[in-house]
């Protein structure tokens, strides 16, 4: 990863993007208008526009709110979770 993540930004996104309509229009249609909402760097937005969900997790973000975010999108969240090198039944 080149940049920082910023926990705060992607957090307050992944907050708020179930309960925001026109926060998910706006992410499909103009990503950038997200990214200076949420002050998320370019590495930040371009994992949200791919709903990378694996990458999100190995940021450590709050998994609560990661787990929203894909079961919104209707990502498998277990899978991802495996995908991004964690063991779920190893995790408690």
């Amino acid at each position: 990863m080149t940049e920082t993540v910023r926990r705060r930004g992607l957090e307050r996104f992944l907050y708020r993007y179930d309960k925001d309509a026109d926060l998910q229009q706006r992410l499909d249609q103009d990503p950038a208008s997200v990214a200076r909402e949420f002050a998320l760097a370019a590495e930040e937005i371009s994992a949200v526009v791919r709903r990378d969900v694996a990458q999100l997790l190995t940021w450590h973000l709050h998994p609560l709110l990661i787990r929203n975010f894909a079961g919104f999108q209707k990502i498998d969240y277990v899978a991802e979770y495996r995908k991004a090198g964690f063991d779920p039944e190893r995790s408690h």
